[in-house]
């Protein structure tokens, strides 16, 4: 059967497989965290996580979108591989500047970062975002030229080397730092493929004009990766700050269940993302991009009912039963998750012109509104507090998003058939997260998986002969 499947439709299913991984290995060891590590452990895990997220901003540097950006541009392979050898050398003097400055700031860090991690832990966790860019720009080079074979044995077999890392670390005693080191180990063994492939293909080459162009292109989008991190990242910190470790293990648990919507749509977003500017191009290229995005959103509100409705029996048959609190938070995170995937593509408008600013203005109104409401909320309401802060800021980027995006790229959505689909997705989610017993949960997820699927079908919002070619 799969060898019937067209490539566009079988690079999809792999790239999906594999990204699902390489980013959900935390949500498959979730049962083995829950049991090796008191909810304090878990928490301050969470912590030290949401650094690298906001490390990862400052080291990508923007530099995946913008090899994206300004390799599609040309056709020509020589050209292409020039522009990928500046963008790759600059990633890796980022990546030995950062790998040096995180070594001496680390002490510092770990006065500062709720939780009380060492400052062992924050060297090593420094030293796995130093190779970000090492490892993103030559994946995202791979992508671009259909690469998919290269691209799915590199990122799973990282995934399933941090995996086993991770689960013998526990196994024999280890605990936080561990598991930092074990995700070291796997980062360092990728990073060396990956850089002796980029450099066997495109060479290194340092040209400062290109270089001052991409930095340009690129400083809008680390902005507003920074600015983001109230939304991905503060959550933690403010959580910790008001509540205890052990709030923050629950929120925690809950939130990598809600990141399955975002893995169960990797497959059309690794597919769409380095295809949405030439598509753009294309003949009728506004009327295609339009229907893929469309298509997008269906999907993710579809998704977005499995996840809220699963989540919570997956929660009770797994985890221990002092997690069982965070069943009641997944739905709420879900929600804001389906705001932000369906902001991220929406926003195609946003990235069409010389720069980017369009978009850190727009990530700087919502998070203003995010955080307010976390700061708010969080000393009376608790993890529900950023839950609602976290719904109110993503609810505004995806407007926001979507108003700009129309004003710099118009293209023709089925506008009603679209909020129909998102109210009907809303009032089934919320419905459905009120059954309490098995047979009304497993019910209300099949009844309301088959009814949503079928009214988008019905709606033309998710055509059933579509070619992903």
């Amino acid at each position: 059967m799969i060898s019937r499947l067209s490539p566009g439709v079988k690079h999809t299913l792999m790239y999906g497989f594999s990204i699902a991984l390489m980013k959900g290995v935390s949500l498959i060891m979730l049962p083995i965290f829950a049991y090796y590590l008191t909810a304090d452990e878990f928490g301050r895990l969470e912590v030290i996580s949401s650094l690298a997220v906001i490390g990862s901003i400052l080291v990508g540097m923007g530099l995946e979108a913008t090899l994206f950006r300004f390799v599609s541009e040309t056709n020509d392979l020589t050209e292409q591989k020039r522009i990928a050898a500046d963008i790759f050398s600059l990633a890796i003097i980022i990546g030995l500047c950062s790998a040096f400055f995180g070594w001496y700031i680390a002490s510092t860090v770990a006065n500062y970062l709720p939780g009380e991690p060492s400052v062992y832990q924050i060297r090593v966790t420094f030293l796995i975002l130093s190779l970000e860019g090492c490892i993103a720009i030559p994946l995202g080079w791979l992508r671009m030229h259909d690469r998919v074979y290269h691209f799915f044995f590199i990122t799973t077999g990282r995934a399933l080397l941090q995996a086993l890392l991770t689960a013998y670390m526990l196994w024999i005693g280890g605990s936080v730092t561990e598991i930092l080191e074990a995700s070291l180990i796997a980062a360092v063994l990728t990073a060396g493929v990956l850089v002796y492939l980029q450099i066997k293909e495109t060479r290194l080459n340092i040209n400062l004009r290109n270089i001052y162009q991409f930095l340009i292109y690129s400083a809008p989008l680390v902005a507003s990766g920074i600015v983001a991190f109230g939304l991905n990242g503060l959550d933690r910190w403010i959580l910790a700050e008001h509540a205890t470790l052990t709030d923050v293990a629950h929120f925690g648990v809950a939130a990598k269940f809600s990141l399955a919507l975002v893995l169960l749509l990797q497959p059309f977003n690794m597919w769409w993302s380095p295809r949405r500017f030439i598509v753009i191009k294309q003949q009728n290229g506004s009327y295609k991009v339009a229907q893929f995005i469309t298509i997008g959103i269906a999907l993710t509100l579809i998704l977005s009912v499995i996840v809220g409705l699963s989540s919570p029996l997956l929660i009770a048959w797994l985890l221990p039963d002092s997690y069982a609190i965070s069943a009641h938070y997944v739905i709420g995170l879900v929600i804001a998750m389906a705001f932000k995937e369906i902001a991220d593509l929406v926003n195609i408008g946003c990235f069409t012109g010389e720069t980017t600013a369009s978009q850190l203005v727009i990530n700087v109104f919502a998070v203003t509104i995010g955080v307010s409401t976390m700061l708010l909320l969080t000393t009376d309401y608790v993890v529900w507090g950023i839950i609602y802060g976290l719904i109110a800021a993503q609810a505004t980027r995806l407007i926001l998003f979507f108003f700009m995006s129309q004003h710099f790229l118009p293209l023709s959505y089925p506008k009603l058939p679209l909020l129909f689909l998102g109210c009907f997705s809303v009032v089934l989610i919320v419905l459905g997260g009120m059954t309490s017993t098995l047979v009304f949960q497993i019910t209300a997820l099949l009844m309301s998986t088959l009814l949503l699927s079928v009214a988008a079908v019905m709606l033309k919002l998710l055509p059933l002969n579509i070619s992903v070619q």
